[in-house]
Parts: structure tokens; sequence; C-alpha cells
């Protein structure tokens, strides 16, 4: 198979007011809702953090295709109708007058690899399960999974209490900047999309994949096989004339 993302594909998004404080007052919101008996021993900065560098991602994506391309956007957080207590619906975002399902994926690249050693090696991170397969490439509900990187260090220590944390950052969202050193996301890298079609594809020769850490396992959806964000907007595009 021919490689499709090169080095030069790599796209630094937005990084603005507009998308810190949209990203802060959400992610209050979220961590005040989280289930921390369900998270996998996460402390509560760690927990704050994930959130944080998650919605980085996504808004950092929907600003640049909306403000470069003029797409029509919907985006799960704007809509909202349950205060953030429930769980998302399995799409960060839907686009085009299709409203065709997106799922936006942050990682921080392991041991500081540099961006060809990103493109050789990685994945799209798609969720198969714990453990086991539960999740078959059929039955994912979005139809386009993008990944972006970010060259940073996640945060763990500072609040031991998940309820403290809570209240402080309740009381002062701007808090939540200091807590987890938001500038550290000031650089978010877009490193390829692909559809669900191909990771049903992929599925069929490839096998699942995990960190040595976790019992979450992956689909193989290999970066180097993946798309520029211009082919994204053909590919919307296309799919409104079918």
């Amino acid at each position: 198979m021919r490689q499709t993302f090169k080095i030069k594909d790599i796209i630094e998004l937005p990084f603005n007011d507009d998308i810190v404080n949209k990203t802060v007052n959400n992610v209050i919101k979220k961590y005040l809702n989280t289930e921390k008996n369900s998270m996998y021993d996460r402390k509560p900065v760690e927990l704050l953090d994930n959130l944080i560098m998650g919605d980085i991602a996504k808004n950092s994506v929907i600003y640049y295709i909306r403000n470069k391309f003029g797409l029509d956007i919907i985006d799960y957080d704007e809509i909202r109708t349950n205060n953030f207590k429930n769980i998302d619906p399995g799409w960060d975002f839907k686009i085009g007058k299709n409203k065709l399902k997106v799922e936006v994926k942050s990682s921080i690249p392991p041991n500081n690899e540099n961006y060809d050693s990103i493109i050789k090696k990685r994945d799209i991170k798609i969720t198969a399960g714990h453990n086991e397969i539960t999740i078959k490439p059929e039955d994912i509900d979005s139809d386009i999974h993008i990944q972006i990187y970010f060259y940073c260090k996640k945060y763990r220590k500072g609040y031991t209490n998940f309820e403290k944390l809570g209240n402080v950052i309740e009381n002062n969202p701007e808090k939540v900047k200091e807590i987890v050193n938001i500038t550290k996301y000031k650089t978010p890298l877009f490193f390829g999309w692909n559809s669900k079609d191909m990771i049903i594809k992929f599925s069929k020769t490839l096998r699942t994949w995990s960190f040595s850490w976790s019992k979450r396992i992956y689909w193989h959806c290999p970066i180097k096989y993946s798309y520029p964000i211009k082919e994204l907007i053909t590919y919307v595009k296309e799919q409104e004339a079918r």
C-alpha cells in the first residue's frame, strides 16, 4: 500500500483565547460529572489534564476547519442538553451537509519521537476494547477519525482529592490554566485522518495492538496510510454530492 501521509502534511493548528476558554469552561463540567471510580487509577490532576488535552485537540480542529474552509460543523459540546452529565455519543462533532460523524484523538509522542518516526510507526488510536475486543470496526460510531499530537508532558501531581480539585476549579475556572500549565498545549499538530471504511479494511489483515502498561487494545489505523486535511475537505464535499 502506498504511503499517503508525509511530513509536509503535518499542520500546526490554532491555539488562542477562544479555544482555551471554550476548553476550560467545558472541561470543568466534564470533570465534575466524571465517574471517578471508572477511571483506571488516574489521579485528580491527571484526569483534568487528560480532559484538557482532548478538548484542546478537538476545539483546535473545529476552529481551523470553520475558519479556513467554512464547512458546517455541529460540535456535540455546543448542543448538549444534559449539562455534561452523560457520556459522549461516540463522536465529537458532525461535519458537512451529510453530518458525517468525526472523532478526534489526542496523544503525546512516546519517547519524544520525531515526526518521521511517528508517521512510520504510529496509528490513529481506535479503541477495540479492554483486554479483549468489544468494539468491532463495523460498530464504530464515527465516520472519520483524526489524530492530533502534542509535544509535552502531562501532569499528575498536585491535588490528591477529586472533590477538592473539583471545588477549586468550579469556583475559580482560571485556576485550571495554572494547574495543568495549559500553554504546553499551544502547538496542536495534525497527523492525519482516516475513514471508518479504511479501519474495517485494516482490521482484515492487521492485528490489534496495545501499550505495555495498559489493558486497552486498539485497532490498527497506520498514520502513514492516512490522509492530509485537504483530502478530508474533499472527502466531505464528495459525500455531499452523492
